[in-house]
């Protein structure tokens, strides 16, 4: 994974003018009900919070895209839950997630139209899973767009700024672009073995409930 994520932080720095387009992609993947349960987000984004904080890439951009790909992959999944119903349900490749999609609806019933804001806290992978349960709970339009637009721009500021604020502490300390390659390299397999950790003890938890 830690490869992965530097070909991406040198595409990003690399192709300046296609980090914005870049990042809203993934936040698009990431927010679009069932491909977001398998996009490893955390790790990403505070890459991309930090090259955005140390000058790598433009901050306007990426944060735009990046607001406009969380709207968009909620707004598809809320289509496809309307288009579906409960038909949705039936899908094969929900199959394994029976208790992460268990928990989103539950949240939704819950919580309602805030859900959609602070599920993509709440649930790990499972937020994108929150627009279909609107879409299948047939959520008025009005209300979800208004939601929708609210979860997406909060979402991108906050989950953005630890990397941002990592990024600036290195702009701002003067540090060369090698050492800015080797910290960052860091930092990213350090965020890779903290989502391992999780999941193993998310494995180790399940063998004894």
């Amino acid at each position: 994974m830690n490869g992965l994520l530097q070909l991406l932080s040198d595409f990003m720095t690399d192709h300046r003018w296609l980090a914005g387009p870049a990042f809203g992609l993934i936040a698009f993947g990431e927010s679009l009900a069932v491909i977001g349960i398998f996009i490893p987000a955390t790790p990403i984004l505070f890459m991309v919070g930090v090259l955005m904080g140390s000058g790598r890439v433009d901050a306007t951009a990426v944060a735009l895209f990046g607001m406009a790909g969380a709207i968009a992959g909620y707004w598809l999944s809320w289509r496809a839950g309307l288009q579906l119903g409960h038909r949705a349900w039936q899908a094969p490749a929900l199959a394994r997630h029976r208790r992460g999609i268990a928990r989103a609806r539950l949240f939704f019933r819950r919580w309602g139209g805030i859900s959609l804001v602070g599920g993509r806290y709440a649930l790990g992978p499972f937020q994108s899973m929150l627009p279909l349960v609107a879409g299948v709970a047939r959520m008025d339009a009005h209300r979800f767009h208004r939601w929708n637009v609210l979860s997406g721009v909060l979402w991108v500021s906050l989950v953005l700024t630890p990397g941002f604020l990592v990024g600036r502490g290195i702009e701002i300390a003067g540090i060369g672009k090698a050492w800015q390659d080797e910290i960052i390299s860091l930092l990213l397999l350090a965020s890779c073995l903290l989502i391992v950790a999780g999941l193993m003890a998310g494995s180790i938890k399940k063998l004894f409930d």
